[in-house]
């Protein structure tokens, strides 16, 4: 089976492959290829030198594979995004789609790769046996559906939701917060002006808190098609450094879950870094449980290349 390279004559065909694989239903399907149309075309991402897609010999229609590497420069990492059709799973022909990212992302100049893999997939076998190693654990979190009480906003401060030119503002707050988290890469405005662009979040879905005229933290949130019934997402909640320990985290949170329960999702979640206990403590206080782990995978690039 062959492998080539992305072009954007191939998106409708990569689109319906990524469909099969998904759970969405009715409107959610076609939110769903939305979603991903709008990942090939982020800034940065690059999908014709940085996508990779199994090809079927023969001349057979149809595209069974596909890899997405993700370029990191201001971290040195690449992160993979791997998907094949039932068939192929621990095949030589994934091997191969997983050797040429990683060959792809040693030429971008990356010292790291990662992967993050639904614990217990046979991918991770794939994975170690081509030198990867398994080096963090995220949890999945969901709400419990306890009613969320509404935390006080502190006084001198006031809460809005992202307007026209607030880009620049968030990406200076995420990054200040972000910045010593572990696989976090700095942001530029042109990704923060595309992510709040797109199909499945709003202005409104976007909350940033201010001490004065000063942004004190911020919550972006998103809308996801599962199962059939929509699914609010906590993408990113941060607080900037000056204004840690001062309890803002929480009116912030669930002002959120509030705006997401307004828009009629079924259930709301988010991924969390399993060691960071003092975020844990907070999204356990407004009903969000774990309910399965996701493991993060590396490859180190600067190691010698073992034979294969």
């Amino acid at each position: 089976m062959s492998i080539r390279t992305f072009n954007w004559a191939d998106s409708p065909e990569l689109t319906r492959f990524f469909d099969s694989r998904g759970t969405a239903e009715g409107d959610g399907r076609e939110l769903a290829r939305r979603i991903f149309q709008e990942t090939l075309a982020q800034p940065g991402l690059n999908p014709t030198s940085n996508c990779f897609l199994l090809g079927q010999d023969g001349g057979e229609e149809g595209i069974p594979g596909y890899c997405l590497v993700y370029w990191e420069p201001a971290i040195s990492r690449v992160v993979l995004e791997m998907a094949v059709a039932p068939a192929l799973e621990s095949s030589r022909a994934e091997r191969n789609l997983a050797q040429l990212a990683a060959s792809r992302s040693a030429e971008l100049g990356a010292q790291v790769a990662h992967i993050c893999l639904p614990a217990g997939l046979p991918r991770q076998t794939l994975l170690e046996a081509e030198g990867f190693s398994q080096v963090r654990v995220y949890w999945d979190m969901l709400w419990n559906h306890t009613p969320v009480t509404p935390a006080l906003i502190p006084e001198a401060y006031s809460l809005r939701s992202f307007r026209k030119g607030d880009a620049a503002t968030l990406t200076q707050l995420q990054n200040a917060a972000f910045t010593s988290s572990w696989g976090f890469a700095p942001n530029t405005v042109e990704q923060i002006e595309h992510r709040s662009a797109r199909s499945n979040t709003s202005h409104s879905a976007i909350l940033l808190l201010y001490h004065g005229d000063r942004a004190a933290g911020y919550c972006l949130t998103a809308i996801v098609p599962d199962r059939g019934k929509p699914k609010g997402i906590i993408g990113m909640i941060g607080v900037s450094p000056d204004y840690r320990g001062k309890g803002i985290s929480k009116p912030i949170l669930t002002a959120s879950m509030e705006y997401l329960q307004s828009a009629g999702v079924a259930e709301i979640g988010l991924e969390v870094d399993g060691s960071n206990t003092p975020a844990i403590r907070l999204y356990h206080s407004v009903g969000l449980e774990k309910v399965g782990e996701l493991n993060w995978f590396e490859l180190n690039l600067r190691a010698p290349v073992r034979p294969n």
